[in-house]
């Protein structure tokens, strides 16, 4: 076993624990359900690649893309258009699964990446309704932006992808442990961008 090798299940382990605590902590807030699928991911995914005996337990990865992108999304105002865009998702879900080797990595990508515009805008609202910006949702949009290249680094076969890989790997397990010790409605990380006018007689 290659040094390299055994750092990176040192990573996984010891992520596997950070990501199940923090739904624990997350529970009966927002973001809940994003955290529990976060938690799910890995080690659900690793025992579906022993069951089934596959090489590649990231396969596995497409279908809690797919929970991944419902845990965010708002279900207000839905429209036969969003329905028709969910549904084009999970098909598209499917197929990248069955064709995982030539499509698995462009949806796993595409759709952390949409994730991370949904993350983004509410971010922004968040800012725009409280006049305040929480220090969790930067956290929370940087853990995601972290995602999105990492995947996109393997995927463009960049000569620092398997270092940037293990480098924002251990980023985010410590953006992890934030996570598991704070939650969105922590008034601390709250900082003020714009005044409240006082209404005077």
């Amino acid at each position: 076993m290659s040094e390299l090798t055994l750092y990176y299940k040192y990573l996984v382990v010891i992520g596997i624990v950070v990501w199940l605590v923090i739904p624990i902590r997350q529970y009966k807030t927002r973001y809940f359900w994003f955290f529990l699928i976060l938690g799910l991911t890995d080690p659900v995914s690793f025992i579906a690649a022993k069951s089934f005996h596959t090489t590649s337990a990231q396969k596995f990865y497409v279908f809690f893309d797919i929970l991944f992108f419902f845990s965010v999304i708002e279900y207000k105002k839905i429209t036969a258009l969003k329905i028709l865009f969910y549904l084009a998702i999970i098909g598209l879900g499917y197929f990248s699964f069955t064709h995982y080797w030539e499509y698995g990595d462009f949806f796993i990508t595409a759709i952390l990446f949409l994730v991370l515009i949904i993350l983004l805008r509410q971010s922004f609202q968040f800012v725009i309704k409280k006049g305040c910006i929480n220090i969790f949702h930067v956290g929370l949009v940087f853990y995601q932006a972290l995602s999105v290249f990492k995947f996109l680094n393997l995927l463009l076969f960049f000569s620092t992808g398997i270092w940037f890989f293990f480098l924002s790997t251990a980023v985010q397990i410590l953006l992890g442990v934030f996570f598991a010790m704070y939650r969105e409605d922590d008034p601390r990380f709250l900082i003020r961008v714009t005044e409240t006018k006082q209404v005077t007689d």
